[in-house]
């Protein structure tokens, strides 16, 4: 019986102890984060952007007449002057119609003299049949038979000038028929692209441009790109820009804006994922580059500058609603016995002042960065300036030499919170591991009740 009672005390003692060590005070989590000081610095504002590289000159070369290519005198790269032959389509066929459009033309003169001739007769007989019938010697009926022939004559003459305007329209229209067998340059540049060769056939017309090739300047390059609707407003023609192109890596081209879009592109209209972008032409200064078209590149755009300004990384600065910045402690009030409670718990949870929580509209978040003091993170409410792609201007709310929390991005975005409890230390070492497991919550181990 004795070892029973002694075997029972020990289980009872071993539960005990167990509730009593994961129910005893555990030390508060910390968080593992990256901190920076804020600094004073020169900032230039950009506006990043990707693209393509294009000639800013480019002509497509095609066929306004159908028929074989007979002769193509240049290949794709060579370099051509204006007026330069560059494509010669089979003519034959429209030689043909010129000659039948030549001889239509002189058939039609030939049909205006006979009835021109034949109108001179009328007005004759006419005018003598009028002196007749004044002194009485013939008519009315043949007087009014001779100014119908007349009127007739006149008629035929105007039918016959209509029909030699008509080949001579023909005719003009087949000689340019014919002349457009030659295509010549129209300006110097480089052949980027040949579609056709020797023997094949091409289709000309004004509905369907069948392109044979297409001309460049390549002394002259842009880049096109697309700019959202909050950022366009930042650009102004005539904004330097650095162009890094994907073809030449580390190499920086000058640039500057051409040309902003007066009206933007919606995509996805009424829907979740609808964007608005506005087109933004950038043109290539540095022309000793050999940049290519459709070369990919990414144009930063200098839309600002300060030659100081206090900074912190643009990660720094994350959102939060403001009753998430607010410190605990400043909403705690003490009761007549001296025992803390929450404002408003007096009184029903209103504070005298405040509106119904029934018409409180939602909170919007704010800009906030997280200040390391004593170990703690504090939710500071700033006011941003320019940004450039890894610095972010601080206008209010920060001092130069602080320590703000940079990273990691898990933290920023969703864990830390206000008054939240810090470890740089591991975050630090973690960082320099290359571990990536920075900013998860970390917990010390158990400590005894005191």
């Amino acid at each position: 019986m004795i070892k029973r009672i002694i075997i029972i005390l020990l289980i009872l003692g071993g539960i005990g102890s167990v509730v009593y060590w994961n129910m005893g005070p555990k030390e508060s989590v910390r968080i593992e984060v990256l901190c920076e000081k804020a600094r004073a610095e020169a900032i230039t504002q950009v506006v990043t952007a990707s693209g393509k590289i294009r000639p800013e000159t480019v002509v497509n070369v095609a066929a306004d007449a159908g028929g074989y290519i007979l002769q193509l005198t240049v290949e794709e790269g060579d370099t051509v002057s204006k007026d330069q032959l560059l494509v010669q389509i089979d003519p034959e066929i429209y030689r043909a119609r010129v000659q039948e459009s030549r001889a239509m033309e002189l058939t039609a003169q030939a049909n205006v003299k006979l009835a021109q001739a034949a109108l001179q007769r009328a007005q004759g007989d006419a005018k003598r049949m009028r002196g007749l019938h004044a002194k009485d010697l013939t008519s009315r009926a043949n007087l009014e038979r001779s100014q119908a022939d007349e009127a007739i004559a006149n008629a035929e003459v105007d039918a016959a000038s209509g029909r030699l305007l008509q080949a001579q329209a023909s005719l003009s229209k087949t000689r340019k028929d014919l002349a457009k067998c030659t295509i010549s340059a129209s300006m110097d540049g480089t052949v980027i692209l040949l579609n056709k060769e020797v023997g094949e056939r091409v289709s000309g017309g004004d509905f369907r441009e069948d392109i044979i090739m297409m001309l460049a300047d390549l002394s002259s390059m842009e880049v096109e790109v697309e700019v959202g609707e909050r950022d366009v407003v930042l650009i102004d023609e005539g904004d330097k820009v650095d162009i890094e192109v994907d073809a030449f890596p580390g190499k920086i081209v000058a640039g500057h804006v051409k040309e902003v879009a007066k009206a933007g592109t919606t995509r996805n209209p009424y829907t979740e994922s609808e964007v608005t972008n506005f087109r933004v032409v950038v043109q290539v200064d540095d022309t000793q580059v050999k940049v290519r078209p459709q070369m990919s590149a990414t144009v930063k755009i200098r839309t600002d500058h300060k030659e100081e300004a206090l900074t912190v990384p643009i990660q720094s600065v994350t959102l939060r609603r403001p009753s998430e910045i607010k410190d605990p402690v400043e909403n705690e009030t003490k009761d007549e016995s001296g025992e803390r409670k929450s404002k408003g718990e007096s009184d029903g949870g209103k504070v005298e002042g405040e509106p119904d929580l029934g018409n409180v509209k939602r909170e919007e978040p704010v800009e906030v960065v997280f200040v390391v003091e004593e170990g703690r993170s504090m939710a500071r409410r700033v006011k941003t300036g320019l940004s450039s792609d890894t610095r972010i201007e601080i206008q209010e709310g920060l001092k130069a030499g602080e320590q703000v929390v940079s990273g990691p991005y898990r933290a920023l975005s969703k864990d830390l919170q206000h008054g939240d409890d810090v470890d740089l230390e591991a975050a630090e070492r973690r960082g320099k591991k290359g571990s990536g497991k920075a900013g998860r919550p970390r917990r010390r181990g158990r400590k005894g009740r005191r």
